[in-house]
């Protein structure tokens, strides 16, 4: 029995996913919310009586909406893990489309508003991951403007196919796809492609009419917390060496030894956050991994803003007991659990 091919469709608003999701689907079509877990057990259980019902040789689909908090990602790949578990075949995803409205995001990331926190995520989860980004309302954009934002786009989701919304008008103007849409959530995202990449530091990337540079920053060496809160102030800010746009990956501060943080920004909002993982954990990454993509910027200003908040061999041969009493200017970050403490004993 061939299984009902799913696509996943989302969106800020609910309205923009549902219209574009109508557009789209033979005739069957869900909505779901909530966690991802109860989100991929409705999918996966609709998706068995639309098998059943419609019998072993019918071409038949699934359109789904997700709700905007739910996580799209997480969805995508249980619903692939589960169907590789079943039958040895996790080509069941065709699509993952976001569905964005360009005059919000570029308000997000072009006015300086620095918080609105809960937006610029949404827009990060459903634009990493998509296959399929439909762009509406671009009307109100320069054509600079324009431009700036779907390269950006290209950078943050390389997998994706930019498309504008008002020009889907069936399933038929999507890409062709093998049902494999899934694999793309692991490691799809441009910031783990960048990462990941044994290349140099800095991709420009730039043509004649695209201002965006990305560069990829790894050092061992931890963070100073006063100094990284200065570059961040000062250095990082719109306009001193550009603008960063967006900015991922994961960092460390030296007054948080037991920590490995996440590094994420979206127009003026960055928000570093502790991960699950401890310092001392085998897979934990070492010292500074963040990937930047911005308008005009000043790599080498960059690169020297961030080479001066690490920290000095005088002050690494200090040690964690020193450097957890300096001054930390950043949000506290809950203790880790201290049955976990010692396993690097």
């Amino acid at each position: 029995m061939r299984p009902a091919a799913t696509t996943l469709v989302t969106a800020l608003h609910d309205a923009d996913a549902v219209r574009v999701a109508g557009r789209i689907s033979s005739g069957h079509r869900m909505h779901v919310a909530g966690n991802a877990l109860a989100a991929a057990r409705g999918i996966a259980a609709r998706r068995d009586q639309l098998d059943r019902v419609c019998g072993p040789d019918a071409d038949h689909d699934l359109v789904v909406t997700l709700a905007p908090e739910v996580d799209v990602r997480a969805v995508g790949m249980m619903l692939a893990n589960a169907a590789r578990s079943e039958t040895g075949d996790d080509r069941i995803l065709r699509h993952v489309v976001a569905v964005l409205r360009a005059d919000d995001v570029a308000h997000l990331l072009w006015s300086d508003v620095d918080d609105a926190f809960v937006a610029a995520e949404r827009v990060v989860s459903v634009v990493e991951y998509a296959t399929v980004i439909a762009l509406d309302r671009v009307e109100p954009l320069s054509g600079r403007r324009r431009r700036a934002l779907v390269s950006l786009l290209h950078r943050m989701a390389p997998h994706a196919v930019i498309v504008a919304a008002p020009a889907v008008r069936s399933a038929l103007d999507l890409p062709a796809s093998n049902g494999g849409a899934a694999r793309l959530l692991a490691s799809g995202a441009g910031w783990m492609r960048a990462l990941s990449s044994d290349s140099g530091r800095t991709d420009t990337g730039r043509g004649p009419r695209d201002d965006l540079v990305t560069v990829r920053y790894r050092e061992p060496l931890p963070f100073h917390p006063g100094r990284l809160a200065d570059v961040i102030a000062d250095d990082l800010a719109a306009g001193a060496n550009g603008r960063v746009l967006r900015s991922k990956g994961f960092f460390r501060l030296a007054s948080r030894p037991d920590h490995v943080g996440s590094w994420s920004s979206f127009g003026a909002m960055l928000a570093l956050d502790p991960t699950a993982n401890p310092s001392w954990d085998e897979d934990a990454p070492v010292g500074q991994a963040i990937w930047f993509v911005g308008e005009r910027l000043d790599v080498h200003a960059v690169e020297r803003a961030l080479d001066g908040a690490l920290l000095t061999p005088e002050e690494l041969l200090a040690g964690p007991d020193v450097w957890r009493r300096w001054p930390d200017p950043f949000p506290v970050w809950p203790a880790l659990d201290p049955s976990h403490e010692h396993r690097h004993d």
